[in-house]
């Protein structure tokens, strides 16, 4: 049997989908900058630079990720 829609849950599932589409291209980018920044660190401790800084954003940027990372998982259960 085929699934009728209305109007209003059409448009929740479009929004849901441009939602989590979202959310996985700000995943990419995240994972991205993570994977950049942990070379620009690995490459300042080689050279002998404090690296602090960029420790400090790249565990910034790995807890937004976790967190879009959750927020995609709990999409996916729901």
């Amino acid at each position: 049997m085929a699934r009728t829609y209305d109007l209003t849950t059409r448009r929740g599932d479009i929004q849901r989908f441009a939602e989590r589409s979202a959310l996985e291209s700000r995943r990419d980018s995240l994972y991205e900058r993570l994977e950049e920044g942990y070379g620009r660190i690995e490459r300042g401790l080689d050279e002998g630079r404090d690296i602090t800084t960029w420790e400090d954003l790249w565990l910034t940027l790995l807890n937004e990720y976790e967190a879009v990372c959750d927020q995609l998982q709990r999409d996916l259960a729901a």
